[in-house]
């Protein structure tokens, strides 16, 4: 079982011809209502991928939570480790452009969560992407004493208690920049010193560390729809073809065609990704 633990939110996408000036008060068409959160969309994709998925942590006492831990259900995402806490669900607003995207939050319930160590029984895999951040310690700790391996997305957290404890990174290029400080990618991605650590690309594709070195894995360039959630897209499809003990060249091609197909349609779980002939590959 893979655990993903951290960001459950309900995003509303706002597409827009470009983003908006200072104090401008921009009017859009239309809106986009669906759900989110970094974890979670990685949790579903992951389900959707046939893999044996748990979820941790926090939504409120209302509908959109409700609903979210629903959606994750019928997904196949065991849900029982979702708290409902006295906070609202967490809220994401983003102004989505095709190429950019700007995102306001509220994280509401993410700030909270409880740790449950027998989510941890027969995992064989840990996923980390925002949420509480001594939450995630915890399950690190715990994760680390049972000999789980971590893999972390920093996503909005600050990731620097957690490094020195994960197995890996999967993440952008602008938090590689802000984590490292080096504006070389390759340089970035050795300096960070783990066991696997991969980092998407915005033009597409991603590089990857292999042994002492790193490997670019292309993908067609394409214009996007709605940028919203093709990272964790990514993270899903590279971490199931790892589970899976496949080589890393298909393990970044599964995530680079699961990502491909989320940013071709609105929100981060478009209904109609063609989830056979992602597992299948080119």
């Amino acid at each position: 079982m893979i655990l993903c633990i951290g960001n459950i939110n309900f995003d509303i996408v706002f597409p827009t011809q470009r983003l908006p000036d200072p104090h401008e008060k921009m009017t859009c068409e239309d809106a986009i209502f669906g759900f989110g959160g970094s974890a979670a969309n990685t949790a579903y994709w992951l389900a959707r991928l046939g893999c044996d998925v748990a979820m941790a942590g926090a939504v409120g006492d209302d509908l959109p939570g409700r609903e979210h831990i629903i959606a994750l259900t019928e997904a196949g995402v065991n849900v029982t480790g979702i708290e409902i806490s006295d906070s609202s669900t967490g809220i994401a607003a983003i102004f989505a452009t095709g190429r950019e995207k700007r995102m306001v939050r509220s994280p509401g319930a993410n700030s909270h969560g409880v740790f449950r160590p027998e989510l941890l029984s027969g995992c064989s895999m840990v996923y980390l992407s925002g949420g509480n951040v001594n939450l995630a310690k915890e399950y690190t700790e715990h994760a680390e004493k049972l000999g789980i391996p971590v893999f972390l997305n920093p996503g909005n957290t600050d990731p620097g208690e957690l490094l020195g404890d994960v197995t890996g990174v999967v993440l952008n290029l602008d938090e590689l920049k802000a984590i490292t400080g080096l504006q070389d990618t390759d340089e970035g991605l050795l300096a960070l010193d783990m066991q696997v650590a991969v980092v998407t690309l915005p033009e597409g594709g991603c590089i990857a560390v292999e042994g002492f070195r790193t490997k670019r894995f292309p993908s067609p360039e394409i214009e996007p729809v709605d940028r919203t959630g093709g990272g964790d897209a990514f993270a899903a499809g590279f971490l199931s073809a790892m589970r899976e003990c496949k080589p890393l060249e298909v393990c970044a091609q599964r995530g680079n065609i699961l990502a491909r197909e989320v940013i071709m349609g609105w929100g981060a779980r478009p209904a109609d990704v063609e989830i056979e002939r992602i597992i299948k590959g080119p």
